[in-house]
């Protein structure tokens, strides 16, 4: 319960962890649906400056050369007005000045009046001459600045046309890394999606084993130390066992018994068979009385059985010491068992003789497996396991055994009446094949064979 507990609370601290991972991977997958918008309109910008830019390295090599024409024509200029503006400079110096022009008249002279008609006249002249010169000096200054921009706007178109293909090479790659990005971005904001989706899935499943972890806990009794140790108890020795016995043999021997007095009864029989003769072949050509014969053919071995069977008997219980429950019925079911085998291979060899002779050794032996006198017979095969509910032999052990023990007594009547059927049916069987022989007549039926 305690480890459940700690369960349930680290299930419900994960249930809160993919709560907040899921608000984390929404608000992700809002800014990478809004980074894909962005890149996407960045890669479609850079795509059309790239087109653009495209068409600027034959514009810009166009102006290249008009700037240089330019720079060209203002040199030439330059190199024509510059001369000329010195030699204009050169003249004006030349010119006297007023006050040259008033000493020489003077020494020449002339009166004042004259001198200063002369300068009167002369003065406005120089003075529009020096401005002329002024204007000239400052328009081929203005030339000469000109012819310098000029080469600088050259220079600068060189330099703007060297600089081109790189230039357009940069928006290129600027293009198609913007096309990329958004593509990149673009995967970015479907698995952030896929993210956002599966940790929906998460929270969920993490919300439902919170819930029922806690249900669980709350299910499972809080016990005191003294309650779990009990039921530690309880679960390492759930159950006592107690064993008492119906009946038991005494030995491992009087176990055993049964079936070897079983065995004995149709070994004792099959032996008396080998020395005496089934039936009186004289008789039946005789008498051709078939029921004194046949009951003739297996008296004497049935009786003879029986007294096997007494003897067998104080064997067991005095010579052995073997204990016995019930004597007289144990006793009883011995005799009835060597009579009806006797009946069995009174059957067999008149029928078969020789050859039934032989298998009724087969049937002891299948009976010696199939009976469940030394170990159960639920644990026989299904063919055997079939032999031992029809052969004889497994209802006689059967009966001794709960007659010695002291076991059930219905079982025994039971047994009893399954060994009376094989009596009957055996002895009828016989005597119907005797009252078959009493009706013919045959060279071996009048001179029988020395072997049988």
């Amino acid at each position: 319960r305690s480890g459940l507990g700690d369960a349930a609370d680290g299930a419900a601290t994960l249930a809160d962890g993919t709560a907040s991972a899921k608000e984390g991977a929404d608000t992700l997958s809002s800014g990478a649906q809004e980074a894909s918008s962005g890149a996407s309109d960045l890669a479609s910008g850079l795509a059309t400056l790239n087109s653009s830019v495209s068409e600027m390295p034959a514009k810009v090599a166009q102006l290249n050369d008009g700037a240089h024409q330019v720079a060209d024509g203002n040199a030439q200029l330059n190199a024509q007005v510059a001369p000329a503006a010195q030699r204009v400079a050169d003249a004006v110096a030349r010119v006297p000045s007023e006050q040259d022009i008033r000493d020489r008249l003077t020494e020449i002279g002339l009166p004042a009046e004259q001198v200063d008609a002369v300068v009167g006249i002369v003065a406005p002249a120089n003075d529009d001459l020096h401005q002329a010169n002024d204007e000239v000096q400052a328009a081929a200054g203005a030339v000469a600045q000109l012819a310098d921009g000029a080469r600088q706007v050259a220079d600068g178109t060189q330099q703007l046309n060297d600089s081109m293909p790189a230039l357009t090479d940069g928006v290129s790659s600027a293009a198609t890394g913007g096309q990329s990005l958004a593509d990149g971005v673009g995967q970015l904001a479907d698995g952030s999606a896929e993210l956002a989706s599966g940790l929906g899935e998460l929270q969920d499943g993490s919300a439902e084993l919170s819930s029922s972890l806690a249900d669980a806990v709350t299910e499972i009794p809080d016990q005191s130390e003294d309650e779990r140790e009990t039921a530690a108890k309880m679960m390492s020795d759930p159950v006592s066992v107690t064993s008492d016995a119906e009946t038991e043999a005494s030995s491992y021997g009087a176990g055993m018994a049964p079936f070897f007095i079983s065995l004995a009864a149709w070994i004792g029989i099959y032996a008396l068979f080998l020395i005496v003769k089934p039936y009186s072949q004289r008789a039946v050509t005789a008498l051709r009385k078939p029921l004194p014969i046949t009951l003739g053919a297996w008296a004497t071995p049935a009786v003879l059985g029986v007294i096997q069977m007494v003897a067998v008997f104080f064997i067991v219980a005095f010579g052995l010491g073997y204990s016995v429950a019930h004597p007289i019925g144990t006793l009883g079911i011995m005799a009835m068992t060597s009579v009806t085998f006797a009946a069995i291979i009174l059957t067999l060899n008149v029928l078969l003789g020789s050859v039934g002779q032989f298998l009724g050794l087969v049937l002891m032996v299948l009976q010696l497996v199939s009976a469940g006198g030394t170990f159960p017979y639920q644990t026989l095969p299904a063919p055997l396991r079939a032999l031992h509910e029809a052969l004889p032999m497994s209802y006689s052990v059967d009966a001794i055994r709960q007659l010695m023990y002291g076991g059930d007594m219905s079982r025994v009547w039971h047994d009893a009446a399954f060994l009376g059927c094989w009596l009957v049916i055996a002895f009828g069987i016989a005597f119907i094949a005797i009252t078959r022989m009493t009706r013919t007549r045959t060279m071996r039926d009048l001179r029988p064979s020395l072997l049988g």
